[in-house]
């Protein structure tokens, strides 16, 4: 085993988690398409490289999503709504302008 440093500033990690309409899953709220928006928009900013968008299986917390969170800077939100991009996108300008 070799340990490294991540090689990027943060990460997000999107729950896409789907549980078919059995159970509540942040699936339900869109999250795959938020997905989708993240990645677009990092690309659009020449943050590839730096900041990496990662699909997550479920985070153990479905019924609070749809759930992102950012890495290693122990940010969580839940309960994401496209409205919120916005936010999530001035949280990481702030991470990297640090």
């Amino acid at each position: 085993m070799i340990e490294n440093q991540s090689p990027y500033i943060c990460h997000l990690f999107v729950c896409t988690n789907n549980r078919g309409g059995e159970r509540t899953s942040c699936a339900d709220g869109g999250s795959p398409a938020f997905k989708a928006a993240i990645k677009q928009e990092i690309a659009d900013r020449g943050w590839k490289g730096r900041v990496r968008v990662s699909e997550a299986g479920c985070l153990g917390l479905c019924e609070k999503g749809p759930n992102i969170i950012i890495y290693p800077h122990k940010i969580w939100f839940s309960a994401v709504t496209a409205n919120d991009l916005p936010e999530i996108f001035q949280t990481l300008e702030d991470i990297m302008g640090k």
